[in-house]
């Protein structure tokens, strides 16, 4: 008996280049990028070669803090990118309007798994004193805002603590940067250290844009 193959299953994919497949072939990622599921949160805007991101996703930009005890996916995924021969840039996207920031400033209402996911990553307090608001409180889009940054900055010092990137940064060789892209605007800002805010975003972050 025949088998017809709908058109549309065998367009579902981009077809590869053979330039494309040799170069995936070859190369070893440049990036560790970890970012909300949000989908205006693409890595590949923000890099020259998206074939050279290696990516971590989830609600909430979430990083557990490193603890080897623990089976998790994307502890183990940051683990083993971080021994990555080329890795130069580790770099951690949020982003406003964050539903995981909303539950925890209470202003949304999340199933209980959500809220044993967002107790992980250990940034409602920093969140709530973001905002200075007492829990329920009606919060408007600029606190929110705020508290969306002071959670990215507690996922920031999380990825910080892996031993891998500690390391990495002490001989130079690593990069560890943060993210906040504005859903309204479509801005992107970037963290400052030296400064201890976020500055606009006036060029490529990654290594492998060089």
């Amino acid at each position: 008996m025949h088998t017809h193959t709908p058109r549309s299953s065998r367009s579902a994919l981009p077809r590869q280049s053979p330039r494309t497949r040799d170069r995936l072939g070859k190369e070893l990622p440049k990036v560790l990028f970890i970012s909300c599921t949000e989908s205006r949160l693409a890595p590949q805007r923000f890099v020259a070669h998206p074939d050279q991101i290696y990516e971590v996703r989830n609600i909430g930009n979430i990083v557990l803090p490193y603890n080897p005890r623990i089976v998790s996916g994307d502890i183990a995924t940051i683990e083993y990118t971080l021994t990555l021969p080329n890795l130069s840039d580790v770099v951690i996207s949020g982003h406003s309007g964050c539903t995981a920031v909303a539950a925890l400033l209470a202003q949304k209402s999340v199933s209980s798994s959500m809220r044993r996911w967002l107790f992980v990553g250990n940034s409602r307090a920093a969140s709530r004193e973001a905002v200075g608001a007492r829990i329920g409180a009606v919060l408007d889009a600029e606190a929110c805002e705020r508290a969306a940054r002071a959670h990215l900055l507690t996922q920031l010092a999380n990825l910080a603590g892996y031993p891998g990137l500690e390391s990495g940064r002490r001989g130079g060789d690593l990069r560890l940067r943060a993210l906040f892209h504005s859903s309204e605007t479509g801005a992107t800002d970037i963290y400052s250290p030296r400064d201890n805010s976020f500055v606009p975003l006036t060029h490529q972050v990654a290594g492998a844009a060089r």
